[in-house]
């Protein structure tokens, strides 16, 4: 279902993906866009739960706030990547230059993201969570919880927690870190989203691709 809006496509003819298979940057540009597909698809499971306080919406919040974590973390560093195949390119310098000299990406990226993706992400490292469960100021938990039977209702809320504590690098009810890093990182994903969309419309109109509505 479409909700009665049109389509929009942009296509390369035989001839333009030829070209372009043939050209070494098009692949970073293909990364780049399948970055910005997982970002959008992590951040949709947090606007999906809506304001639902159930233990599966509670998880798919929490899972999605550190899969977005972990994935802008990682576009980071194509974004670097990018630049050393790109340096000079026009698009570059305006779009994706700028994420990577914008002061509170930098200090998010050093002080939330790594730590997060590094240890309760892409790796789920018992020796990081044994340090953050060491300095927890929780003094008791609710493991988990569930409503009705299924296994996909569960939410095993203390290893979320703990996995927040790591992300923070502290308390998870420090009035000041907490909110400042969420905002940052909401911040950084739109300008994440929004300049890699401009800049891969950029060389895909370059290298002859076309929009169709339909």
């Amino acid at each position: 279902m479409n909700n009665g809006k049109s389509q929009r496509q942009i296509y390369g003819n035989p001839a333009t993906l030829k070209k372009c298979v043939a050209d070494p940057k098009f692949a970073y540009v293909v990364a780049l866009a399948r970055a910005v597909n997982a970002l959008n698809a992590a951040h949709s499971l947090m606007v999906n739960t809506g304001d639902r306080q159930t233990p599966e919406a509670q998880r798919d919040r929490m899972s999605s706030y550190f899969f977005v974590s972990g994935i802008l973390y990682e576009s980071l560093i194509l974004i670097r990547k990018i630049s050393e195949v790109f340096k000079g390119d026009v698009s570059f310098e305006t779009n994706l230059r700028p994420i990577l000299k914008n002061p509170s990406g930098q200090n998010l990226e050093k002080m939330h993201l790594k730590l997060v993706r590094h240890g309760g992400v892409f790796h789920f490292l018992p020796d990081k969570f044994a340090e953050a469960i060491a300095q927890t100021p929780m003094n008791d938990s609710i493991f988990a919880s569930a409503i009705g039977t299924k296994h996909s209702d569960i939410h095993y809320a203390f290893a979320d927690y703990i996995t927040a504590e790591i992300m923070v690098g502290g308390r998870l009810d420090d009035a000041v870190v907490v909110p400042q890093m969420m905002e940052k990182q909401l911040n950084l994903v739109k300008l994440f989203v929004d300049n890699s969309e401009n800049f891969i419309a950029d060389h895909l109109n370059a290298w002859g691709f076309e929009v169709r509505v339909g």
